[in-house]
Protein backbone atom coordinates (compact mmCIF):
# COMPACT_ATOMS: atom_id res chain seq x y z
CA UNK A 1 0.00 0.00 0.00
CA UNK A 2 2.82 2.41 0.95
CA UNK A 3 4.65 1.61 -2.28
CA UNK A 4 1.50 2.30 -4.30
CA UNK A 5 0.93 5.61 -2.51
CA UNK A 6 4.58 6.62 -3.00
CA UNK A 7 4.38 5.75 -6.69
CA UNK A 8 1.21 7.82 -7.15
CA UNK A 9 2.78 10.71 -5.22
CA UNK A 10 5.84 10.57 -7.47
CA UNK A 11 3.68 10.62 -10.59
CA UNK A 12 1.69 13.56 -9.20
CA UNK A 13 4.89 15.51 -8.46
CA UNK A 14 6.24 14.89 -11.96
CA UNK A 15 2.92 15.98 -13.47
CA UNK A 16 2.99 19.12 -11.30
CA UNK A 17 6.52 19.92 -12.51
CA UNK A 18 5.39 19.59 -16.13
CA UNK A 19 2.39 21.87 -15.53
CA UNK A 20 4.49 24.49 -13.71
CA UNK A 21 7.08 24.40 -16.49
CA UNK A 22 4.41 24.89 -19.17
CA UNK A 23 2.84 27.75 -17.18
CA UNK A 24 6.28 29.34 -16.75
CA UNK A 25 6.90 29.23 -20.51
CA UNK A 26 3.48 30.82 -21.07
CA UNK A 27 4.27 33.58 -18.56
CA UNK A 28 7.66 34.30 -20.15
CA UNK A 29 6.08 34.66 -23.59
CA UNK A 30 3.53 37.13 -22.21
CA UNK A 31 6.25 39.05 -20.36
CA UNK A 32 8.21 39.48 -23.60
CA UNK A 33 5.07 40.64 -25.41
CA UNK A 34 4.28 43.14 -22.66
CA UNK A 35 7.84 44.50 -22.64
CA UNK A 36 7.67 44.99 -26.40
CA UNK A 37 4.27 46.67 -26.07
CA UNK A 38 5.52 49.01 -23.32
CA UNK A 39 8.54 50.00 -25.40
CA UNK A 40 6.26 50.89 -28.31
CA UNK A 41 3.88 52.76 -26.00
CA UNK A 42 6.72 55.00 -24.78
CA UNK A 43 7.29 56.18 -28.36
CA UNK A 44 3.57 56.83 -28.73
CA UNK A 45 3.64 59.09 -25.68
CA UNK A 46 6.64 60.96 -27.10
CA UNK A 47 5.03 61.45 -30.50
CA UNK A 48 1.73 62.56 -28.94
CA UNK A 49 3.68 65.32 -27.21
CA UNK A 50 5.55 66.02 -30.43
CA UNK A 51 2.27 66.65 -32.27
CA UNK A 52 1.38 69.35 -29.76
CA UNK A 53 4.78 71.05 -29.81
CA UNK A 54 5.12 70.99 -33.60
CA UNK A 55 1.60 72.35 -34.08
CA UNK A 56 2.38 75.24 -31.72
CA UNK A 57 5.37 76.08 -33.87
CA UNK A 58 3.30 75.87 -37.07
CA UNK A 59 0.67 78.26 -35.69
CA UNK A 60 3.24 80.79 -34.55
CA UNK A 61 5.12 80.75 -37.86
CA UNK A 62 1.93 80.83 -39.95
CA UNK A 63 0.67 83.81 -37.91
CA UNK A 64 3.99 85.49 -38.74
CA UNK A 65 3.36 84.89 -42.45
CA UNK A 66 5.79 81.99 -42.85
CA UNK A 67 4.11 78.99 -44.55
CA UNK A 68 5.04 75.60 -43.02
CA UNK A 69 3.74 73.00 -45.47
CA UNK A 70 6.46 70.46 -44.62
CA UNK A 71 5.70 70.64 -40.90
CA UNK A 72 1.97 70.33 -41.57
CA UNK A 73 2.59 67.16 -43.57
CA UNK A 74 4.90 65.85 -40.84
CA UNK A 75 2.26 66.38 -38.14
CA UNK A 76 -0.32 64.67 -40.34
CA UNK A 77 1.98 61.62 -40.64
CA UNK A 78 2.52 61.66 -36.85
CA UNK A 79 -1.24 61.61 -36.25
CA UNK A 80 -1.78 58.75 -38.70
CA UNK A 81 1.07 56.82 -37.08
CA UNK A 82 -0.45 57.37 -33.63
CA UNK A 83 -3.82 56.12 -34.86
CA UNK A 84 -2.82 53.13 -36.98
CA UNK A 85 0.81 52.47 -36.16
CA UNK A 86 3.78 53.17 -38.44
CA UNK A 87 6.81 51.17 -39.45
CA UNK A 88 8.59 54.30 -40.65
CA UNK A 89 8.11 56.03 -37.30
CA UNK A 90 8.39 52.78 -35.33
CA UNK A 91 5.01 53.40 -33.72
CA UNK A 92 2.59 50.74 -32.51
CA UNK A 93 -1.19 50.95 -32.53
CA UNK A 94 -2.55 51.22 -28.98
CA UNK A 95 -5.41 48.81 -28.49
CA UNK A 96 -7.42 51.16 -26.28
CA UNK A 97 -10.90 52.37 -27.31
CA UNK A 98 -10.78 55.62 -25.37
CA UNK A 99 -7.40 56.54 -26.80
CA UNK A 100 -8.47 55.67 -30.35
CA UNK A 101 -11.63 57.78 -29.98
CA UNK A 102 -9.55 60.73 -28.79
CA UNK A 103 -7.10 60.30 -31.69
CA UNK A 104 -10.01 60.27 -34.16
CA UNK A 105 -11.21 63.53 -32.61
CA UNK A 106 -7.66 64.90 -32.81
CA UNK A 107 -7.29 63.97 -36.50
CA UNK A 108 -10.64 65.56 -37.41
CA UNK A 109 -9.86 68.73 -35.51
CA UNK A 110 -6.41 68.90 -37.11
CA UNK A 111 -8.10 68.96 -40.53
CA UNK A 112 -10.22 71.91 -39.33
CA UNK A 113 -7.10 73.64 -37.95
CA UNK A 114 -5.31 73.18 -41.30
CA UNK A 115 -8.31 74.77 -43.05
CA UNK A 116 -8.11 77.70 -40.66
CA UNK A 117 -4.37 78.01 -41.38
CA UNK A 118 -5.28 78.36 -45.07
CA UNK A 119 -7.57 81.28 -44.16
CA UNK A 120 -4.72 82.86 -42.15
CA UNK A 121 -2.60 82.81 -45.28
CA UNK A 122 -5.40 84.60 -47.16
CA UNK A 123 -6.65 87.23 -44.65
CA UNK A 124 -4.15 87.19 -41.80
CA UNK A 125 -4.58 85.73 -38.36
CA UNK A 126 -6.48 88.76 -36.98
CA UNK A 127 -9.62 87.87 -38.94
CA UNK A 128 -9.60 84.14 -38.07
CA UNK A 129 -10.20 81.85 -35.08
CA UNK A 130 -6.70 80.38 -35.33
CA UNK A 131 -5.75 81.28 -31.74
CA UNK A 132 -8.82 79.78 -30.06
CA UNK A 133 -8.80 76.75 -32.36
CA UNK A 134 -5.13 76.09 -31.68
CA UNK A 135 -5.80 76.25 -27.93
CA UNK A 136 -8.64 73.74 -28.37
CA UNK A 137 -6.36 71.52 -30.41
CA UNK A 138 -3.64 71.67 -27.78
CA UNK A 139 -6.15 70.55 -25.16
CA UNK A 140 -7.09 67.54 -27.29
CA UNK A 141 -3.37 66.75 -27.69
CA UNK A 142 -2.92 66.85 -23.91
CA UNK A 143 -5.85 64.46 -23.45
CA UNK A 144 -4.45 62.06 -26.04
CA UNK A 145 -1.02 62.16 -24.37
CA UNK A 146 -2.60 61.48 -20.97
CA UNK A 147 -4.54 58.51 -22.34
CA UNK A 148 -1.37 57.11 -23.91
CA UNK A 149 0.43 57.48 -20.57
CA UNK A 150 -2.47 55.76 -18.76
CA UNK A 151 -2.31 52.90 -21.25
CA UNK A 152 1.43 52.60 -20.72
CA UNK A 153 0.97 52.59 -16.94
CA UNK A 154 -1.71 49.92 -17.25
CA UNK A 155 0.68 47.73 -19.22
CA UNK A 156 3.46 48.37 -16.70
CA UNK A 157 1.15 47.31 -13.85
CA UNK A 158 0.20 44.18 -15.79
CA UNK A 159 3.90 43.46 -16.29
CA UNK A 160 4.58 43.80 -12.57
CA UNK A 161 1.68 41.48 -11.78
CA UNK A 162 2.89 38.96 -14.33
CA UNK A 163 6.43 39.12 -12.94
CA UNK A 164 5.00 38.30 -9.52
CA UNK A 165 3.24 35.25 -10.97
CA UNK A 166 6.50 34.20 -12.65
CA UNK A 167 8.31 34.39 -9.30
CA UNK A 168 5.59 32.33 -7.62
CA UNK A 169 5.75 29.77 -10.42
CA UNK A 170 9.55 29.56 -10.18
CA UNK A 171 9.37 29.12 -6.40
CA UNK A 172 6.80 26.36 -6.86
CA UNK A 173 8.94 24.71 -9.51
CA UNK A 174 12.07 24.88 -7.33
CA UNK A 175 10.11 23.52 -4.34
CA UNK A 176 8.75 20.66 -6.46
CA UNK A 177 12.23 19.92 -7.78
CA UNK A 178 13.58 19.96 -4.20
CA UNK A 179 10.90 17.50 -3.09
CA UNK A 180 11.73 15.23 -6.02
CA UNK A 181 15.44 15.51 -5.20
CA UNK A 182 14.80 14.55 -1.58
CA UNK A 183 12.67 11.64 -2.75
CA UNK A 184 15.44 10.52 -5.11
CA UNK A 185 18.05 10.73 -2.34
CA UNK A 186 15.83 8.75 0.02
CA UNK A 187 15.13 6.17 -2.65
CA UNK A 188 18.86 5.82 -3.34
CA UNK A 189 19.51 5.43 0.39
CA UNK A 190 16.79 2.77 0.68
CA UNK A 191 18.22 0.95 -2.32
CA UNK A 192 21.67 0.98 -0.74
CA UNK A 193 20.18 -0.29 2.51
CA UNK A 194 18.32 -3.06 0.71
CA UNK A 195 21.46 -3.93 -1.23
CA UNK A 196 23.33 -4.11 2.05
CA UNK A 197 20.70 -6.38 3.60
CA UNK A 198 20.68 -8.65 0.58
CA UNK A 199 24.45 -9.14 0.44
CA UNK A 200 25.68 -8.48 3.99
CA UNK A 201 25.28 -10.54 7.13
CA UNK A 202 23.82 -8.19 9.78
CA UNK A 203 25.43 -9.99 12.70
CA UNK A 204 29.02 -9.84 11.40
CA UNK A 205 29.04 -7.25 8.62
CA UNK A 206 30.69 -9.78 6.31
CA UNK A 207 29.31 -10.69 2.89
CA UNK A 208 26.61 -13.30 3.36
CA UNK A 209 25.78 -16.50 1.51
CA UNK A 210 23.96 -14.57 -1.25
CA UNK A 211 27.08 -12.54 -2.07
CA UNK A 212 29.28 -15.59 -1.87
CA UNK A 213 27.00 -17.50 -4.22
CA UNK A 214 26.90 -14.55 -6.62
CA UNK A 215 30.68 -14.44 -6.83
CA UNK A 216 31.31 -18.19 -6.95
CA UNK A 217 28.24 -18.87 -9.06
CA UNK A 218 29.70 -17.02 -12.00
CA UNK A 219 30.49 -19.11 -15.04
CA UNK A 220 34.20 -18.88 -14.31
CA UNK A 221 34.90 -16.93 -11.08
CA UNK A 222 38.61 -17.73 -11.36
CA UNK A 223 40.90 -19.09 -14.02
CA UNK A 224 40.92 -22.87 -14.35
CA UNK A 225 44.73 -22.85 -13.97
CA UNK A 226 44.76 -20.50 -10.99
CA UNK A 227 45.35 -22.09 -7.55
CA UNK A 228 42.34 -21.64 -5.27
CA UNK A 229 41.56 -22.60 -1.68
CA UNK A 230 38.31 -22.50 0.29
CA UNK A 231 38.71 -22.46 4.08
CA UNK A 232 35.73 -23.19 6.34
CA UNK A 233 35.83 -22.21 10.03
CA UNK A 234 33.51 -23.76 12.59
CA UNK A 235 33.75 -21.93 15.94
CA UNK A 236 34.33 -24.21 18.91
CA UNK A 237 32.12 -24.06 21.99
CA UNK A 238 29.60 -21.68 20.36
CA UNK A 239 26.75 -23.85 21.65
CA UNK A 240 28.16 -23.69 25.15
CA UNK A 241 28.53 -19.89 25.01
CA UNK A 242 24.92 -19.53 23.86
CA UNK A 243 23.63 -21.81 26.64
CA UNK A 244 25.72 -20.40 29.48
CA UNK A 245 25.95 -16.70 28.60
CA UNK A 246 23.07 -16.12 26.22
CA UNK A 247 22.79 -15.70 22.48
CA UNK A 248 23.94 -12.07 22.65
CA UNK A 249 27.31 -13.23 23.92
CA UNK A 250 27.30 -15.90 21.26
CA UNK A 251 26.76 -13.23 18.63
CA UNK A 252 29.64 -11.22 20.11
CA UNK A 253 31.79 -14.34 19.89
CA UNK A 254 30.96 -14.72 16.19
CA UNK A 255 31.47 -10.99 15.50
CA UNK A 256 34.84 -11.00 17.24
CA UNK A 257 36.09 -13.79 15.00
CA UNK A 258 34.50 -12.20 11.94
CA UNK A 259 36.38 -8.96 12.64
CA UNK A 260 39.66 -10.82 12.82
CA UNK A 261 38.83 -12.73 9.66
CA UNK A 262 37.76 -9.48 7.92
CA UNK A 263 41.08 -7.86 8.74
CA UNK A 264 42.79 -10.12 6.19
CA UNK A 265 40.31 -9.33 3.41
CA UNK A 266 41.89 -8.29 0.12
CA UNK A 267 41.40 -8.60 -3.64
CA UNK A 268 42.53 -12.21 -3.43
CA UNK A 269 40.91 -13.18 -0.13
CA UNK A 270 37.17 -12.76 0.40
CA UNK A 271 35.78 -13.79 3.80
CA UNK A 272 32.03 -14.38 4.16
CA UNK A 273 29.50 -16.02 6.44
CA UNK A 274 27.59 -18.92 4.93
CA UNK A 275 25.92 -20.53 7.96
CA UNK A 276 26.75 -23.62 10.05
CA UNK A 277 27.62 -27.13 8.90
CA UNK A 278 26.15 -29.93 10.96
CA UNK A 279 27.86 -33.30 11.55
CA UNK A 280 25.35 -34.94 9.25
CA UNK A 281 26.82 -32.86 6.41
CA UNK A 282 30.13 -34.72 6.45
CA UNK A 283 29.57 -36.17 2.98
CA UNK A 284 28.80 -32.77 1.54
CA UNK A 285 31.79 -31.27 3.34
CA UNK A 286 34.03 -33.92 1.86
CA UNK A 287 32.55 -33.40 -1.63
CA UNK A 288 33.03 -29.65 -1.37
CA UNK A 289 36.67 -29.87 -0.40
CA UNK A 290 37.37 -32.34 -3.19
CA UNK A 291 35.38 -30.40 -5.81
CA UNK A 292 36.46 -27.57 -8.13
CA UNK A 293 35.88 -23.97 -6.86
CA UNK A 294 32.63 -23.63 -8.80
CA UNK A 295 30.96 -25.91 -6.21
CA UNK A 296 32.12 -23.85 -3.28
CA UNK A 297 28.89 -21.84 -3.32
CA UNK A 298 27.02 -24.98 -2.23
CA UNK A 299 28.45 -24.63 1.30
CA UNK A 300 25.67 -24.37 3.85
CA UNK A 301 27.66 -23.34 6.86
CA UNK A 302 30.54 -21.74 8.60
CA UNK A 303 32.66 -18.64 8.24
CA UNK A 304 34.73 -19.22 5.15
CA UNK A 305 37.46 -17.51 3.16
CA UNK A 306 37.90 -17.83 -0.58
CA UNK A 307 41.65 -17.52 -1.24
CA UNK A 308 43.55 -17.21 -4.53
CA UNK A 309 47.33 -17.81 -4.45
Amino acid sequence: MNTSVAKKAGQAMRLLMMVLTAVLIFFFINVMLLVSDIQGTARVVNYAGLVRGTTQRIVKLEDAGQPQDDLIKAVDSYINGLRYGSDDLNLVRLDDDEYQAKMTELANYYDELCAEISRVREVGYEGTDIISMSEEFFGICDDATRLAEDYSQEKASALNYLEGLVIIDIVGLVATFAVELVRAVRTAALNRELQSKVYLDEATGLPNKNKCEEILGQEQPVSAEEPVAVCVFDLNNLHMVNNNFGHEKGDEYIRSFAQQLGSVASETCRPSRCGILSRSDSRERERVFRSPPRYAHQLRGGLCAFQRF
